[in-house]
């Protein structure tokens, strides 16, 4: 009997995620495409630079913490037979 109800409840839950795999399909997608009126200027060359700049000491503070935890954690790690 448990068995009968542990398929029953497989199958209900296969059929609702079926259903509603349909219904998702099924409905009607709008996309509307509108024009910029005013043209797109590109930032100057000092904004790439300063990108990039902050991503990697992001990067390099990261490598830091990493290295700083390291170190903490192999200074912290008991010696064995004391």
């Amino acid at each position: 009997m448990r068995q009968l109800q542990r398929v029953l409840k497989g199958r209900a839950s296969a059929v609702t995620g079926l259903v509603a795999g349909l219904a998702l399909v099924s409905l009607p997608v709008e996309v509307t495409l509108r024009f910029v009126e005013h043209p797109v200027v590109a930032p100057a060359p000092v904004v790439s630079l300063l990108l990039i700049g902050s991503c990697l000491l992001l990067v390099g503070s990261g490598l830091g913490l990493r290295r700083l935890e390291t170190a903490r954690a192999g200074a912290q790690r008991p010696t064995p037979g004391v």
